[in-house]
């Protein structure tokens, strides 16, 4: 194998010279200076407006920070002292206003008693668990028209029986209801007279 060729020197130069003498290749770039734009009149006027109402605020900006400093001591005073937090606390549920009566809700007399009529004859045909599954849907049905935004489609019937919008003495009684439901349909032990009973009774004396 034959050495490698060594290049000349001289060669090199004569090549990188004819390269940098080509007027189409450019090796530097030319000194720009950037003028500054001239600020805009409107510009310059709404500054100095804002810098008049600022300085004019001189006080008021004063009296603004000790009064955020005032109440973050405050804050911090009621944080770490449960006697000042406790007394502020119930200072505080003294001045709430008295909630706002709301209408409860109660199955109307003459659709509880057919419904009662409709799910006794499921159970006397000792179809229990359809009986009280009857008394809670058509429950719900009644809670929907009530109050729709009550009842919302990603709701559970527990969920619904947990609802605060329901007076305690109806929540009770959907929450047993439910209850007896679940027991036949999830934990799969079919419901007797005495569970159906147990339902009819709670729905009657809360409906009737």
């Amino acid at each position: 194998m034959p050495p490698p060729t060594v290049p000349d020197e001289a060669a090199i130069r004569a090549v990188h010279a004819s390269v940098r003498a080509d007027s189409a290749i450019q090796y530097d770039f030319p000194w720009r200076r950037i003028e500054p734009e001239p600020d805009s009149p409107w510009l310059t006027a709404l500054g100095e407006a804002l810098q008049r109402f600022f300085v004019g605020l001189g006080p008021v900006w004063e009296v603004i920070f000790w009064g955020m400093l005032a109440v973050l001591a405050a804050i911090l005073f009621i944080s770490l002292f449960p006697p000042a937090r406790a007394w502020f606390l119930e200072h505080v549920r003294r001045r709430k206003p008295p909630p706002v009566a709301e209408e409860s809700w109660v199955p109307e007399a003459g659709a509880a008693r057919a419904l009662l009529a409709e799910a006794e004859a499921l159970a006397g045909a000792q179809r229990y668990d359809e009986a009280v599954r009857l008394l809670l849907h058509r429950s719900i049905e009644d809670i929907e028209r009530w109050r729709g935004g009550v009842v919302r489609p990603s709701l559970t019937s527990r969920d619904i029986a947990a609802v605060d919008a329901l007076p305690g003495n109806a929540r009770a009684v959907f929450a047993r209801i439910v209850a007896l439901v679940e027991r036949g349909l999830f934990a799969r032990r079919p419901l007797g007279a005495a569970e159906w009973q147990r339902a009819r009774d709670d729905y009657a004396a809360f409906a009737l």
